[in-house]
C-alpha cells in the first residue's frame, strides 16, 4: 500500500491549484534582509522553516504535474 495517494487534478482545478501554491511558495520564501538571520550569519529558525515549507509545496506542485512557479 502507498504511503500517500495522490488523486489526479480536474483540468479545470490545476491552474488554480498552481496558482495557490505559487502565493504559498512567495509567502515562505525568505526575505532579503531579516535581522535575525543576520545576527547569526545564517538562516535563522524562523526562516529556516519557511524555506522548507516553501520546498515542500514545490515538491508537491511537482507530484501534482503541476509546473513549477515562476
Amino acid at each position: 500500500m502507498p504511503d500517500r495517494v495522490v488523486l489526479p487534478v480536474a483540468p479545470g482545478q490545476r491552474e488554480v491549484l498552481r496558482q495557490a501554491l505559487e502565493d504559498a511558495v512567495y509567502y515562505r520564501d525568505p526575505p532579503v534582509q531579516c535581522g535575525d538571520c543576520d545576527a547569526v550569519d545564517a538562516l535563522c529558525e524562523g526562516c529556516a522553516a519557511g524555506l522548507a515549507r516553501a520546498r515542500a509545496y514545490l515538491d508537491l506542485g511537482r507530484e501534482l504535474g503541476l509546473e513549477a512557479p515562476g
